[in-house]
């Protein structure tokens, strides 16, 4: 499709790398939005934000390189700094290494507010626009499929890829599958988070059901296995979803999802009746 966006003697810009950019700077602009909106701006929320950003590209980077450490190993003795750096970026990766990086940085600082509501829009809005600069690019979609919405990667960028062997064919558009998502979950937030009432659950809600999507899209994504079957997100995946489900089921035993008791109902003559219905002036 459109690998490179624009090129000549001097300027380069790829398709995947200007896209990626584009949705970290929106997602950042949203997530300040929001901070501004709720009155949270303070030097302690730069600093978080700081930490995120290095933590989210650590991350990305350390599970791409995990996915592909037999093949550049397989090239001799490799520098596990050269791995870092030139190995591709994981989103799975990215948001973990964030979240952790929040996690670690508001101990640090002693920040008890929660600021996860703040970003809970921000993230699949930003995940989307990366997601489109993924499809355009043509990077490896998933597994062959007869599906009528199968796509097949070009010749000219099926070469570039290491590790490819679905490329020719058609394959699902997982990309697209994700894109959609995202898509809908962003919308879904900004119609419905008023009815979250805990602090910092919208995100948590989110990242519970992007968990589980992502774990059940990579059965028909193309990614090399890792371990038992799974691929490397899948493994990540395990964990982070395990943490969610046992945050909320410690939620619902502690009685904080409870519903509030329905009234009372007043019925005529009652001695309540009194008490909420003001007797009339005699005129």
């Amino acid at each position: 499709m459109f690998p490179i966006l624009y090129q000549n003697d001097a300027l380069v810009i790829y398709t995947h790398d200007f896209f990626t950019v584009l949705g970290l700077l929106i997602g950042l602009a949203l997530y300040y939005y929001e901070l501004h909106r709720r009155e949270m701006q303070s030097y302690q929320i730069f600093l978080i934000s700081v930490a995120a950003i290095f933590g989210g590209g650590l991350g990305c980077r350390l599970i791409t390189a995990w996915e592909h450490l037999p093949y550049y190993t397989s090239q001799g003795d490799v520098p596990f700094t050269y791995l870092i750096a030139h190995s591709g970026k994981s989103i799975i990766g990215g948001i973990a290494g964030g979240y952790l990086a929040i996690k670690l940085s508001k101990k640090a600082l002693h920040y008890n507010i929660s600021t996860g509501d703040c970003y809970a829009a921000a993230i699949p809005l930003a995940m989307a626009i990366g997601r489109v600069g993924c499809f355009l690019s043509e990077l490896p979609l998933g597994k062959p499929t007869d599906l009528p919405w199968g796509i097949a990667a070009s010749e000219s960028a099926a070469q570039h890829f290491t590790s490819c062997p679905f490329c020719l064919q058609k394959q699902h558009p997982t990309m697209i599958y994700e894109i959609i998502f995202h898509l809908l979950a962003f919308f879904l937030i900004l119609r419905y988070r008023h009815l979250v009432k805990v602090q910092g659950d919208t995100l948590k809600i989110y990242l519970l059901v992007a968990a589980i999507f992502r774990f059940l899209v990579e059965f028909v994504r193309a990614n090399p296995m890792q371990f038992a079957g799974l691929t490397g997100p899948q493994i990540v995946l395990i964990p982070l979803t395990s943490l969610l489900v046992w945050y909320f089921v410690r939620q619902w035993r502690r009685g904080i999802y409870q519903m509030p008791p329905p009234p009372i109902p007043v019925r005529a003559n009652s001695p309540l009746q009194a008490i909420i219905i003001p007797a009339k002036e005699e005129s």
